[in-house]
């Protein structure tokens, strides 16, 4: 049973990054290196605490890269208010979409009792 879900689980997102893909493809944005400071941060303690080498080290590295860009860390920020209507919709679309996802997944553990 659980590789059928896993396999779901890919397959779902694998939609989601074509879906986001078509959608912003005609609008090149430039790195949001602040993003990839924040992810690096976040990566390293859990990587280490989950013994995962690979999370770990993927957190440093992009740490490192926002860190080497620090320079473009307000130019490339993207806010809110800088948005516009249609990529506020598809940001308020990949919430819902990821906040269902984590429910299903806290429901799918809370009923398998893992």
């Amino acid at each position: 049973m659980i590789p059928w879900t896993l396999i779901s689980i890919l397959f779902i997102l694998i939609l989601l990054g074509i879906l986001a893909f078509l959608l912003i493809r005609k609008k090149r944005r430039p790195i949001d290196y602040y993003s990839w400071f924040i992810i690096g941060i976040i990566w390293i303690p859990i990587g280490f605490a989950m013994g995962n080498y690979g999370l770990w080290i993927l957190g440093i590295i992009f740490a490192v890269i926002g860190l080497a860009n620090k320079d473009k860390w307000e130019k490339n920020r993207r806010s809110w208010n800088k948005m516009d209507k249609d990529e506020k919709k598809l940001m308020i679309i990949i919430m819902v979409l990821l906040g269902l996802l984590v429910a299903a997944g806290l429901v799918f553990f809370f009923i398998t009792g893992i």
